[in-house]
């Protein structure tokens, strides 16, 4: 399989799962169960599984200070997008409605790599995110109408996760450390998110989550599961592709989130969602022609965030 077909595969298998995260994220907090459990059995869980699989292989999670430094880095921006803001904004919006913030992600990925770099990006990568971002909105802005007036507040807030995951694809693209694999990411990052919830999750208001955890495990276990894979795909996109190609999978993770809709919770998909999921494709296949590595690639060293529902 040659670079572009790869990227393409890793783009359209991380964002199809980012996607069904954020629905798993949605149902949980529907059930009443505390925003920071969710969060921290979500990273604790899949930190732990891969820790656990990279022992067993006879590999050790690098812990330079270089790697500490970008585990760090990676898994605060990653946290406060996901852990902190996303899940609060999902416990207050419809699951659609804040997938329509996150496909912001790429056009402020591009922004930003822009001025990292001083340089636009190339014509046909700006060519690729104009084109899935007309494709989600196609799909997604009639759903955006529906929207209730006391949810602004939450809509508004919602604007910092595609900013956050912006800011994450730019900082791991050009600062990968060298010896840190794919999984060894997912692991560092996902321990650091993990860590900073855990004293939130101390000073919150706990009655009766017992009871909510048991009924709703297998809900939970899909999620640890699902984030994992996530995070690992995004992760090998990450070394393989630069910022603005990497940022397609907000326009992958919209429309999975559009189907995930119609599947569980018997949404209409609209004559709109043909069109949109072929200027999604042709997107992500312009902003990957001609892709140079990021800097991490050179030198072999997610988002999910993952969003508890990241990411990214």
């Amino acid at each position: 399989m040659n670079a572009t077909a790869l990227r393409l595969v890793l783009t359209l298998t991380a964002g199809s799962l980012v996607g069904a995260i954020f629905v798993l994220s949605k149902l949980l907090l529907s059930s009443g169960l505390n925003p920071f459990i969710v969060s921290f059995v979500q990273t604790a869980g899949a930190a732990g599984l891969i820790l656990a699989v990279l022992r067993a292989r006879g590999q050790r999670l690098p812990l330079d200070p270089a790697a500490l430094r970008f585990y760090a880095t990676a898994g605060a921006i990653a946290v406060a997008g996901s852990a902190l803001l996303g899940n609060w904004v999902l416990a207050r919006i419809p699951a659609g409605i804040f997938t329509v913030l996150v496909t912001l992600s790429p056009m402020f990925t591009s922004l930003f790599n822009a001025l990292v770099e001083r340089r636009w990006p190339t014509p046909t990568a700006l060519a690729g995110t104009v084109l899935g971002l007309a494709g989600v909105l196609l799909v997604l802005v009639p759903r955006a109408q529906s929207v209730e007036p006391e949810q602004a507040l939450a809509l508004t807030v919602a604007l910092g996760v595609p900013v956050l995951l912006a800011i994450g694809n730019v900082y791991r693209s050009r600062r990968w450390p060298a010896g840190v694999s794919a999984p060894m990411s997912t692991a560092g990052t996902m321990l650091v998110q993990a860590l900073a919830v855990l004293p939130l999750l101390a000073g919150a208001e706990l009655q009766g989550s017992a009871a909510q955890v048991a009924a709703v495990w297998p809900l939970l276990l899909a999620m640890v599961l699902v984030t994992l894979a996530a995070n690992v795909a995004a992760a090998a996109l990450q070394r393989i592709a630069d910022s603005v190609a990497y940022s397609q999978l907000g326009y992958v993770v919209a429309l999975t989130g559009v189907v995930w809709g119609a599947v569980l919770f018997d949404e209409r998909l609209g004559w709109s969602f043909v069109p949109a999921v072929a200027l999604v494709f042709a997107g992500v296949i312009l902003a990957n022609r001609r892709v140079a590595a990021a800097p991490a690639a050179a030198a072999p060293s997610v988002v999910p965030g993952r969003l508890a529902g990241a990411a990214r």
